[in-house]
Order: C-alpha cells, then structure tokens, then sequence
C-alpha cells in the first residue's frame, strides 16, 4: 500500500502542486486589493473572482482526465503491474474532488490575504478530523480499503474543507461570483499566473526526478521513501504561515514605498524562519526517528525509513526557511529571479540524482536545491537587487 501511494501521489498531490499557482497569485492580488489600513472588501471580493473561476473550470477539465486517462497515467509512469490496482483506486478518489481541492485552495488564499487566520484555522481543524476518523474507519477498520479508503478519507475532508471555506467567505461578503472573465481581468491574472505557472512546473521536476528514482531502489525502499516522503510534507505545512505572513504583509508596503516598515517586516519574516525552521525541523526528524511503526508494520521499512529521520530533519528545516523568503520575493513580484534560481537549481539537483544510490541521498538533492534558492535570494536582497533588494536599500 505505501509503495502503491507513491505513483499515486505523483498523478493527484504532484499534479495539484501544478496549480498551487492559484492560491498564489490569490493571496498577492487580494492582499494588494484588498489594502493595508483601508481594508476594500468589494476590490478583494473582485479580485479574487478571477483565480476562483479558473480554478473551477481547470478542476472540472482535472476530475475528468483523471476518470478517462489514470491506468495510461500508470503506463507512462512504468508503475509494477502489482502497484497498480492500489494506485488506480487512490488515484480515482482523489481525482473525482479535483475542481473542490482547487477551489478550497483558493478560498483559502482570499481569507488569509484578509488577515483573517483564526477562520481557516477551525475550518482546516475540522477537515483534518473527518480525514483522521476516515481513516480510521475506512483504510483501517472495519472497511479495510486500503489505498482506496485512504483516498476516499481525504476526499471527504476536502468537500468539508470546500464547503467550510465557501461559506465563511459568504458570511464575510467576499465570495467572489463565479463568471466569464473580461479580457482585462484575466491579463491581470496571467502577469502572476503565468511567471508561476512556470516556476512551479521548473520545481515539481525536482519532486517528479526524486520519486522516479526513489522508484528504482525496489520495493521496500520505495514504501520507505513514501513513508519519509509524507512525513517531510506534514512538517513542511508549519512553514506556509511564514509565507503567507510576507505575502500579505509586504505588497501594499512595497507600493507605498514605506523602506522602514519592508525593512522590519523582512527582518522578522527572516528571524521568525530560522527559528521557526530549527525548531520544526528537529521534531520532524524525532517524529520518524520513533513513529514509523504508527505507519507499517514491516520491520524492514521502518527500518529503511527511521536512518532518513536526519535528512528529513535537515530537509525539512532548509525548505521551511527557504518558504519565509520566498513568499517575500512572491509579494516583490520578482519572477524572473525566482525563475532562473528554479530552473538552475533543479538543473543542479537533476544531475546529483544522476549519482543516487539510497532514499537519504534523494532527499539531499532536494535540500541542496532548497538552499541554494534560499542562499541566492538572501545574496540579491542584501546587494539591492531586485524591487525587494532596492525596497530594502531605500532606492
């Protein structure tokens, strides 16, 4: 089943991490609409209809894909033939909910560009609950489905998730009308889309690389780079608010050209990451070090996956870090810096996989790439590179 989930995760997760983009420019265009100390509900609500509709329409288009094309997907992919019943039920599941994962997504993004954290907090709470119990219930006992009944677990969470966040924004006047946008609207939607779209596509490469060789290693190895794999995702959720922080804090600083108040929001965004990223770091790798029999009962793989519990630790703490600054050169609009350090660094991380022989040394590619993007962006900052870098030099 673990071994069967890492195929599936590539065509659902990694295909939904495609168009993470959505929720991206979301925050930057409803955090700028939506102000500073005049805070414009009607503008947010305007400007959040665009991604919310494309979001809608590219889910509905994905549920349908998935339906039609999931075992060609696993031919592709060159998946066992013995992987692939397990892969292709997790993969039907999780692909139905498709256009609820995106608009969620979304929903998400226009409630935290509003500063308003304590509504998705109960929301995602209550989603997180009606997976676990799914879980319980229909992957564990009394159903036992397997693969199957973990898919279906997260489904329900996300349509509880979807309907919480739609909901919310309704009572708050900013549920944005899904329509046919005007020329207007969707160009002001690609100036962020499309740069994003295409560092997203240049960063899930690497993801791609790391499982197609984690693929190879055999069996067992793979269970336990899935195993290692979703551990690292879990802990890196804690990171995302330190992105959010600089997304909706910075844009309308930057517009404003306040150089004193982008200085202290950068400096805390940097501080609270390092802290933030030791910190979650470390209870990751302790996290795998003593609970991979909550996950499998095969001494093997838990064996294989407990000797990563360092480099998860260090995975884990780099890529946090790595978000925080990130989300601020997300909120400067500097896509062509974040473009080329994405594609040079998954450029250097496609040849070190060239040399893997073990999940540990997989997963360092990935930090080496984290790092590097974190090591550049810190070096242009600090020479007044960039609308960032010269925000933070009063040029």
């Amino acid at each position: 089943g673990l071994a069967a989930l890492s195929p599936a995760t590539i065509c659902t997760d990694q295909m939904l991490y495609l168009f993470s983009f959505l929720g991206r420019a979301t925050t930057g265009l409803v955090a700028r609409a939506y102000g500073g100390t005049e805070q414009n509900t009607e503008k947010a609500r305007s400007a959040a209809a665009s991604p919310l509709s494309v979001a809608l329409i590219c889910g509905a288009f994905l549920s349908v894909f998935y339906a039609a094309a999931t075992p060609r997907m696993l031919g592709a992919l060159n998946v066992h033939p013995s992987l692939r019943p397990e892969a292709a039920s997790y993969i039907y599941w999780r692909g139905s909910i498709t256009w609820a994962a995106l608009a969620q997504n979304v929903c998400l993004s226009i409630l935290l560009a509003t500063r308003d954290a304590v509504t998705p907090l109960k929301i995602v709470g209550l989603a997180a609950l009606v997976n676990v119990v799914g879980d319980a219930a229909l992957c564990a006992w009394p159903c036992q489905w397997g693969c199957a009944g973990a898919a279906a677990a997260t489904a329900g969470a996300t349509l509880a998730s979807c309907v919480g966040m739609v909901r919310a924004l309704r009572n708050k006047e900013l549920l944005p009308k899904v329509r046919i946008q005007t020329k207007a609207e969707f160009g002001e939607l690609l100036e962020f889309t499309g740069p994003l779209f295409a560092i997203t596509v240049a960063r899930l490469a690497g993801f791609l690389l790391m499982q197609q060789h984690a693929m190879k290693l055999g069996l067992k190895p793979l269970a336990a780079y899935q195993l290692a794999i979703n551990v690292f995702f879990f802990f890196l959720l804690f990171g995302e608010p330190l992105s959010q922080v600089a997304q909706t804090k910075l844009p309308p600083l930057l517009d404003s050209n306040n150089t004193k108040a982008v200085r202290s929001t950068f400096r805390s965004v940097i501080s609270l990451g390092s802290m933030v990223a030791t910190g979650i770091g470390l209870a990751a790798g302790a996290f795998l070090w003593t609970a991979t029999h909550l996950f499998t009962r095969d001494a093997v793989v838990q064996a294989m996956a407990r000797q990563t519990s360092p480099t998860i630790a260090l995975a884990v703490a780099t890529t946090i870090f790595a978000v925080a600054i990130d989300g601020a050169y997300l909120a400067a609009r500097d896509f062509g810096f974040m473009l080329s350090v994405a594609i040079a660094s998954t450029g250097l991380q496609m040849w070190l996989l060239r040399f893997s022989n073990s999940i540990s040394f997989i997963l360092n590619t990935f930090t080496v790439r984290l790092a590097t993007y974190a090591v550049a962006s810190l070096v242009r900052a600090a020479m007044g590179g960039g609308p960032l870098g010269r925000a933070l030099k009063g040029k």
